[in-house]
């Protein structure tokens, strides 16, 4: 799914794609991991070059992860916002906004909420997991893909007040799967 997304993306930017240098870059790079879990990194260049890195994943802490709402919205028209790239400006800022936060939840100019600064958000509404369209402006993760695809969530759009009034928050990502989070405000953290 990883790597059907970064070949879309190069399609929408017209980079060069050569499978057989990213393949090549993949296994460069899981011949000098060791034992566990890595997060792994793969880096295409409008020239068509390829960079592959990997760090090692500690686990968990098991504790809710304390979020907060960013204190601008995204523009659901940027383009950017649909394709995984290094352009993290706008998600750099809106955590910086939130130091204290583990992380911050986005929301769109129509005010609704699209995703967090690395995950993609779930919440627990009348018995059901959803989460926003893309179209609200927001990247569609693969493991996001994954769970649509499997029935296990459904989109639908979140208000902000559906956002406080949910049964529970859930940040999903590839690397982490499943997080739970508790919305904070600036009196909590």
């Amino acid at each position: 799914r990883h790597l059907e997304r970064l070949a879309e993306s190069a399609r929408y930017f017209d980079y060069p794609w050569d499978e057989q240098a990213i393949a090549g870059a993949l296994a460069a790079a899981a011949t000098g991991l060791c034992r566990g879990e890595h997060r792994v990194r793969l880096l295409l260049s409008p020239d068509g070059g390829v960079e592959c890195s990997s760090t090692p994943l500690g686990p968990p802490d098991g504790r809710p992860l304390r979020v907060c709402v960013a204190k601008d919205p995204v523009d659901s028209r940027d383009r950017f916002l649909y394709h995984k790239t290094t352009r993290r400006e706008l998600y750099e800022r809106a955590r910086a906004s939130w130091p204290e936060a583990d992380d911050v939840l986005l929301y769109n100019e129509a005010g609704e909420m699209t995703e967090s600064s690395v995950a993609n958000l779930v919440i627990l509404q009348n018995g059901r997991l959803v989460t926003p369209p893309v179209g609200c402006g927001l990247l569609n993760g693969t493991y996001r893909a994954e769970l649509l695809e499997r029935g296990e969530i459904f989109e639908e759009r979140i208000s902000r007040s559906a956002l406080e009034q949910a049964e529970k928050i859930f940040l999903i990502n590839s690397v982490r799967r499943w997080r739970e989070a508790a919305l904070m405000t600036e009196h909590d953290l």
